[in-house]
């Protein structure tokens, strides 16, 4: 049987196949392809299925695939089952790498929803899994060892930096931005000199964070070029988004002018909702409703009631440590009354209802 766990606003697939590789769904070509996790799907596939979720604002589904590789071993398939590529199949053992990936994947979910103190902890333990060398009887140490260019990275040495880069982006969030440079600095070389593409994008993107926190947006711009031109090579969409995301705010902090920065945002806007990533959707409509607020009280007032809708549909989607750290985050806008209108971002735009049929529709619902 399969386990569907993103079966709303399914789009159809262009693949014979009719299953989009994870990979390709979280680091590749198609964030917006369904989500499915089969009991003999490898670990990694899981993994890689939770950090798709995590883009989605799906927390829970995600902190449930996390915590069970956190776990350590994962259920063995049923009778009759193939258990799959994964390293040690037959008592499906997570390897230490991977565990390592799962910890700081949690984080980053956290510090998504403003949970930087709460991120720590999780970056902290995948630094100290990534670290400490794995022992035992029942691990193969070539597994998930290797990294080759070209894809995402799963191997020890891409966990410590994005254990690393998470504790940086934790400094950050927390003012503390020493801290975040020694960080960024002991993660530099492990960074760029990585076989994959992924390691360097995501240490560019944090260091350009540093400089828009210390005021530095003309430096931010290189920086952010710099991971751009990465994801871009890579295929990333995801990343893509996200690094024009970063550049979009530092060229905005250097003064580009606002005409051309609202329409860069607009851009963006319109381009995670057609991939639904949502946890980058309500940071774009911010960014959208500080830039027009000046002229447009009213304009500003929509982009924000936008992204607490948002918000609020990815609250009712997270788990409880997740909607706790939401609910307390300077970071984040408090849902408003306004998330019971139709506006779930997991149906497509066709589908949406007017505000006045939603409306009805919650008053008429048994």
């Amino acid at each position: 049987m399969t386990s569907g766990v993103d079966s709303a606003g399914e789009r159809p697939l262009t693949e014979p196949a009719g299953r989009v590789p994870p990979v390709r769904v979280a680091f590749g070509d198609r964030p917006d392809a369904p989500l499915q996790v089969r009991p003999g799907d490898p670990p990694e596939w899981r993994w890689y299925t939770a950090v798709a979720l995590g883009a989605r604002g799906r927390y829970a589904a995600a902190a449930a695939l996390l915590g069970g590789l956190l776990s350590g071993v994962l259920d063995a398939p049923g009778p009759g089952r193939d258990p799959g590529p994964d390293c040690g199949a037959a008592r499906r053992v997570v390897p230490a790498p991977l565990r390592a990936h799962a910890a700081v994947t949690r984080a980053a979910h956290l510090r998504q929803v403003g949970g930087h103190l709460a991120a720590r902890r999780f970056d902290g333990l995948g630094l100290a899994i990534a670290t400490v060398p794995n022992t035992g009887p029942d691990v193969r140490p070539d597994c998930l060892e290797s990294a080759e260019p070209g894809q995402p990275g799963l191997d020890r040495a891409a966990a410590r930096v994005d254990a690393l880069l998470g504790l940086a982006a934790d400094a950050i969030g927390l003012a503390d931005p020493v801290l975040a440079d020694r960080l960024l600095r002991a993660a530099e070389p492990l960074a760029l000199e990585h076989p994959s593409w992924r390691p360097g994008v995501r240490w560019h993107w944090v260091r350009a964070e540093l400089a828009l926190s210390r005021d530095r947006p003309a430096e931010a711009v290189g920086w952010a070029r710099r991971a751009l031109v990465a994801a871009s090579g890579a295929g990333a969409t995801r990343h893509v988004v996200k690094s024009e995301l970063v550049l979009a705010v530092a060229e905005a902090g250097a003064g580009t002018p606002t005409g051309q920065m609202v329409a860069t945002f607009a851009g963006l806007s319109e381009r995670t909702r057609r991939s639904g990533l949502w946890s980058l959707e309500w940071p774009i409509l911010l960014q959208l409703a500080n830039l027009v607020g000046p002229v447009d009280p009213l304009g500003a007032h929509t982009y924000r009631r936008e992204a607490a809708q948002i918000v609020g549909t990815i609250r009712r989607h997270s788990d409880p440590i997740a909607r706790y750290v939401l609910d307390r985050s300077p970071w984040v806008p408090p849902p408003e009354e306004t998330e019971l209108l139709h506006l779930d971002p997991y149906h497509p735009a066709e589908t949406r209802r007017s505000a006045h049929s939603s409306r009805m529709e919650c008053k008429n619902k048994p």
